[in-house]
């Protein structure tokens, strides 16, 4: 599925060959369910269904923005990190924004980001940045916290800056955890950190966030596995479920 689209992702970016897959967002609706069908069907026709989480290649993303709405607000950051066969992980990536000069920081980000318009003074722009971006993360599947808003903001800008429609396979980690811990509402990173009692540092920077979400990604496969949810597929199966679940009545 879309493997012309990812040749001009490589053509453009770079990448690092691994099969492309399409991908969801963490809307609880009738699409996220045919979006999940979709990815079922893809790793079926390419042998991906069976790969063993444990052993999975995947970049952790996290996002820092001026708001909630792509459309209105800027990405102001952007942080990765890539881990090739469930533990080997690279280097973080970590990128400032520019902001067009009409936008301006919301106080209460730079109060709860620690970003300022001197942070970003030599901060690439837009286009630079997410063409760093999607070097680093090549093919691999993207994980995140929250995944729907930082996906948001990612395919927009892309859109804005490119004219390319990225349809990234995804797996958001409080799904994740919500499939093995059987939790009956969406868990917030500071409460899974706690769980796993990892260290909190640098809360609230992309850089920091992705870190820890790396570190919640990888006790979460483990647990998959611990729950019968050792693959790809099985994983996806799970998700499904879930979304139906947790699906509004009438849609």
């Amino acid at each position: 599925m879309g493997f012309e689209r990812i040749r001009v992702l490589r053509h453009l970016f770079g990448g690092s060959g691994k099969p492309e897959m399409t991908g969801f967002d963490d809307a609880q609706s009738l699409q996220a369910q045919v979006e999940l069908r979709a990815m079922l069907r893809s790793a079926q026709e390419h042998a991906l269904a069976e790969v063993l989480l444990t052993e999975l290649s995947y970049a952790v993303v996290d996002t820092e923005t001026t708001g909630f709405s792509p459309q209105a607000d800027a990405l102001l950051s952007i942080g990765a990190v890539a881990c090739d066969l469930g533990t080997q992980c690279s280097d973080a990536f970590h990128t400032y924004i520019a902001l067009r000069s009409d936008m301006q920081i919301p106080p209460v980000v730079a109060k709860l980001t620690g970003i300022t318009a001197a942070t970003l003074r030599s901060a690439p722009p837009l286009d630079r940045a997410l063409q760093l971006f999607l070097q680093y993360v090549g093919d691999r599947i993207i994980v995140a916290h929250h995944a729907g808003h930082d996906m948001r903001f990612l395919t927009t800008g892309l859109r804005r800056a490119w004219g390319i429609e990225w349809q990234a396979q995804v797996l958001d980690t409080g799904k994740i955890a919500m499939c093995v811990h059987e939790l009956s509402k969406y868990p917030s990173l500071d409460a899974l950190l706690a769980f796993y009692e990892i260290p909190v540092v640098d809360r609230h920077s992309a850089a920091g966030d992705a870190l820890m979400t790396t570190a919640v990604a990888r006790r979460l496969f483990v647990d998959c596995e611990r729950a019968g949810l050792a693959t790809l597929g099985a994983l996806w199966e799970r998700l499904l479920w879930l979304e139906h679940q947790h699906r509004p009545h009438g849609r």
